[in-house]
């Protein structure tokens, strides 16, 4: 029985590949282009080539899985990313039901908990929706800001092409939870290969890294990773928008991740007080991120 994983080529799910193969499990991924399909193949990892929405070969790889990990794309050039996502998790939930999937691991996101208010962060809120009863053990990893969101900027200030470091939350000294992918693609696949009787029906995980930054705590890293001074400046939705107008983004991808970063400045995004959540703690700090990133 093997242990299949979606999105295997993206920052989370190659490192839940990697954990899992640590583990010395059978893994099988779901890539939509054959054009990465013989790195996996290298090492020695089944391969399906299959879009997300297409129910017949998803449900045909997730035959006699142990255990899928499940998530949603970002779909930011898309028309409307809320219909994509939409489509994504219905196709996903009905092709883990047909299959009789074990167990599902579900990535998802601080804030999914609401549906409203979140911006791109509803689309892990209908992930979870869907596929919250389609498995007889569903695991439900809530994750803090991704770490790696300020690579784009950090990369941009080490190249000479800024002088500052642009964030997209306005609040440079609030700090929130991150959260490193090489922690959460650990966390993903310890909870896919945990023995049966140690995973409850439902699990709500919130992972967070090993402690919160600001826009100003990262800039302070950044600085000590360049050698260099390196002050954090806010943007505003004019220059998001000029700047997601250059990855050729629709409006409406962009006033979702306007809404987000809101969002995460009013507090609207933030972790519950619900006791029956799991919080876990990760081990990679900001420094560690930069420096694998940037030397």
């Amino acid at each position: 029985m093997s242990y299949v994983v979606t999105g295997a080529t993206g920052q989370v799910g190659s490192y839940v590949v990697d954990y899992l193969l640590v583990q010395s499990v059978s893994v099988h991924v779901i890539i939509r282009s054959e054009d990465k399909a013989q790195s996996f193949r290298a090492r020695h990892i089944q391969v399906t080539i299959a879009d997300l929405t297409d129910v017949e070969n998803l449900t045909k790889a997730f035959q006699g899985a142990k255990a899928v990990f499940a998530m949603n794309p970002p779909a930011y050039d898309k028309p409307d990313m809320q219909v994509a996502a939409g489509n994504v998790s219905q196709t996903l939930a009905t092709a883990i039901k047909a299959a009789k999937v074990e167990r599902v691991v579900v990535l998802s996101s601080v804030g999914a908990e609401r549906s409203t208010k979140t911006g791109c962060i509803l689309t892990t809120h209908r992930l979870e929706e869907a596929l919250r009863e389609s498995a007889p053990q569903v695991v439900i990893v809530r994750c803090a800001w991704f770490t790696e969101n300020w690579l784009a900027a950090a990369s941009a200030v080490k190249a000479g092409h800024s002088p500052v470091l642009g964030s997209m939350l306005q609040k440079l000294d609030r700090k929130i939870p991150h959260i490193a992918t090489n922690d959460i693609g650990r966390v993903v696949s310890e909870y896919m290969t945990k023995p049966q009787d140690n995973v409850d029906k439902l699990v709500i995980i919130e992972l967070e890294g090993p402690e919160p930054y600001s826009p100003n705590d990262i800039a302070k890293a950044l600085s000590d990773v360049l050698g260099k001074s390196v002050p954090a400046a806010p943007m505003t939705d004019d220059n998001i928008r000029e700047l997601c107008g250059k990855f050729g983004w629709p409006k409406i991808t962009v006033d979702n991740w306007i809404e987000m970063v809101n969002g995460f400045d009013d507090n609207t995004i933030r972790w519950t007080e619900d006791s029956k959540f799991v919080r876990i703690q990760g081990k990679v700090s900001i420094t560690d991120v930069l420096k694998k990133s940037l030397n």
